[in-house]
């Protein structure tokens, strides 16, 4: 029993052994397959090229790429085949060649750096880009216009002759004058034209679509662009003076805020002769203006207190109405006229109004301070004409005192101070939040409306009672005297070619005077040669007297004043800047007031006169003392060739009005210097034709003289550029 149960346990055993053997045997095996040994994988490098987009536009770009694996550099060659099929940067960025060339797929190759015989390849197909076939342009409306007015927009686009939209490239040029880029607006890249506030010399742009794909590819569309109410925008200084239909002396000065059509924020002062006259301050008013595509227009007030909150056109509540032209959106001229569709006015008055400089509304008395000259004219309460002319010191603190000629200032009176100045007595001025000051200039009391820190505008607001002759109703600026030396004004601030004028009264009626001289010296004597002046006097027009005259000036004391001879003819000036001065004719017998300033280019040629005009002039209609007050204004344009000249003009003839007279076939000669004449043919009934003397101070500043004999009206103003 024992030796079986033995036996059996000896087999086990040796079978145990057999079987732990064959463990032993196999764990190598089953460990190689547990990853033992490293399983191998392929080591073959590769390339592959990847371009975007695959369909490239002549002459537009195509970016691709390049994948290198299994090397040690991913740098790659680019190369494009053959010739005439664009080319390819290092960067691996195609440009497509100028045309589609005879096989239109272009091939792009990659050739790896480190292996040459390494290379991969991908097609692109060279298309043409889609045309342009029409380039049209909508107003705001969404309505298809080629005119565009004053800062408003048009909105232009590029299109295939399907009608699909195509990418495009927008510029702007002026269409007569390529190269010029004043006043042409500007036009963004989705095809918005935003017109300039004046239009651009010929009136015309041309606003051009170039096509995104093909620089070559290109078509335009012109637009005329013309006057409108966004032209004027912003705070504005006014001022005008003539005569009311009964005769007697009239002016107006004060200031409002414009844009879109409306006038906001007015306030003025007006002073009327009369026995008594007749003195209204701080009135208030609104308005309203409406801008047409040659620069004239219409602006009305609604004067009260307090005044209507607006004043839209043909308003019930209107009591002032101006025809006006715009020079540019710094300045216009302004006449007194009737309301709409009436043809008489209450009031002949002519004057301007000018750009404000947004920071002088407001408390502060520093809007005056320096030296200022002046220049104020109009009439004492029994009508005779009276100009007062000179300076005056500001300290920007409230006080009117002692300057460099160590007194406040001095001034000339027209026709009693005889040649002399008068000092200025010290004295206080104030200018309140609304931005209106006052002061009391030797006795006469004035309101006044800075402009600028340069320049103020003037009116005399005391009452006049019905026993008072002395008394006066002025109007007139103040300009800043421009030096920052202590009376630095010597005889070499007049110097050079000079061009005057002065308006005023003589024995026989109203009288204008327009000229011009040269000024020099030798340090001590001032002389004035190669005189020119034409003259109207009181209808009469003696012959001109161009380039023949002399004569002689001295700057003395007071500090900043001068005095001057020209043939026949005295006056007496303050300095504004050097050869810019106010003038007050001091020969016996006349009693005129004016400016001098320096001449700005010239000789007069028949090409000076090029492009759009504005014009403004006053006077009387009739010969002697019984002419009767007309002012009138207007729009003309000249090719520069001396004929042709058109346009068109507003008159109130002592309150009788005339609107929209048509010029045609003006003209105009160089007479030499700075001198010209002109004709213009105006259809009045019955038509008249105008004779004009210019004197060019600047290609965009003309003085102008009525010089016709017959009829005799004696006007004088001034023809300022547009564009």
């Amino acid at each position: 029993m024992f030796e079986s149960n033995f036996r059996w346990g000896r087999e086990t055993v040796c079978w145990q052994r057999f079987l732990f053997s064959l463990a032993l045997i196999a764990v190598p095996a089953i460990l190689n397959s547990c990853g033992s040994k490293t399983t191998s994988t392929t080591t073959t490098p590769t390339i592959t090229v990847s371009c975007n987009p695959v369909d490239v536009t002549v002459l537009s770009t195509s970016q691709c790429t390049a994948t290198v694996l299994n090397l040690s550099s991913t740098l790659v060659n680019w190369s494009v085949g053959g010739t005439g099929t664009g080319s390819i940067s290092s960067g691996g960025l195609f440009t497509a060649p100028g045309t589609v060339p005879t096989n239109n797929v272009v091939t792009i190759t990659a050739t790896s750096q480190v292996q040459s015989t390494l290379t991969a390849t991908q097609n692109l197909t060279i298309v043409q880009p889609t045309a342009i076939a029409a380039v049209t342009c909508n107003d705001p409306s969404g309505n298809p216009a080629t005119t565009v007015v004053s800062g408003n927009t048009l909105a232009c686009t590029a299109t295939t002759s399907t009608g699909g939209s195509v990418p495009v490239n927008w510029s702007v040029a002026n269409t007569n004058h390529p190269g010029a880029t004043l006043n042409i607006g500007s036009v963004s890249a989705q095809g918005i034209y935003t017109a300039p506030l004046v239009p651009p010399p010929g009136q015309s742009v041309t606003i051009t679509a170039t096509s995104q794909a093909l620089a070559t590819q290109t078509m335009s569309i012109s637009a005329k662009v013309v006057f409108g109410n966004a032209v004027l925008s912003g705070p504005y200084v006014f001022s005008a003076s003539g005569r009311t239909t009964t005769k007697v002396f009239w002016a107006r000065v004060g200031s409002f805020s414009a844009g879109g059509g409306a006038i906001l924020n007015g306030l003025e002062d007006t002073n009327q002769g009369g026995s008594p006259n007749t003195v209204q301050t701080l009135r208030t008013f609104s308005g309203s203006y409406s801008i047409g595509p040659d620069g004239r227009g219409t602006m009305q007030f609604c004067e009260g207190t307090p005044a209507p909150a607006s004043c839209p056109s043909g308003s019930l509540s209107a009591t002032a109405f101006f025809s006006i032209v715009v020079v540019s959106p710094q300045q216009v001229q302004i006449i007194e006229f009737s309301k709409p569709g009436v043809s008489s006015a209450t009031t002949t008055a002519g004057g301007e109004m000018v750009s404000q400089d947004p920071s002088v509304p407001g408390a502060g008395d520093g809007n005056l301070s320096g030296t200022y000259s002046f220049n104020f004219a109009g009439v004492s309460t029994s009508a005779t004409e009276h100009s007062i002319l000179g300076e005056f010191v500001a300290n920007g603190h409230a006080t009117i005192s002692a300057g460099a000629s160590s007194t406040p200032g001095e001034f000339d009176v027209d026709p009693v101070s005889g040649g002399s100045a008068t000092t200025l007595p010290a004295t206080t001025y104030s200018i309140s939040a609304n931005g209106r000051g006052t002061v009391t200039l030797n006795g006469l009391t004035f309101s006044f409306y800075p402009v600028s820190d340069n320049r103020s505008k003037f009116i005399e607001i005391d009452p006049v009672p019905p026993s008072t002759a002395t008394s006066s109703i002025l109007v007139g600026d103040a300009y800043k005297q421009q030096t920052s030396l202590t009376c630095g004004w010597a005889l070499n601030d007049l110097n050079g070619l000079t061009v005057f004028e002065t308006s005023g009264a003589s024995s026989s009626g109203v009288i204008g005077d327009v000229g011009s001289f040269t000024a020099s010296n030798n340090g001590t004597i001032g002389t004035l040669s190669n005189g020119s002046i034409d003259e109207n006097n009181g209808g009469a027009v003696p012959p001109p007297q161009i380039g023949t005259l002399s004569g002689n000036y001295v700057v003395g004391t007071p500090c900043g004043r001068g005095t001057l001879s020209v043939g026949s003819h005295t006056y007496v000036f303050y300095f504004i800047s050097a050869s810019n001065a106010v003038l007050q004719e001091t020969t016996a017998g006349i009693n005129a007031h004016g400016l001098l300033v320096p001449s700005q280019g010239g000789p007069f040629a028949d090409p000076t006169l090029t492009g759009s005009y504005a014009f403004r002039l006053g006077g009387t209609d009739a010969a002697g003392t019984t002419g009767l007050r007309e002012d009138f204004l207007g729009q003309f344009t000249s090719s520069g060739s001396g004929t042709g000249v058109a346009g068109v003009l507003d008159l109130n003839d002592l309150g009788v009005t005339q609107t929209g007279l048509a010029i045609a076939n003006g003209m105009y000669s160089a007479t030499g210097g700075l001198r010209a004449t002109m004709m213009l043919p105006v259809a009045t009934s019955p038509s008249t034709t105008r004779n004009f003397v210019l004197y060019m101070v600047s290609p965009t500043l003309f003085y102008a003289l009525d010089t016709d004999p017959s009829p005799a009206d004696t006007a004088i103003g001034v023809i300022d550029n547009q564009f």
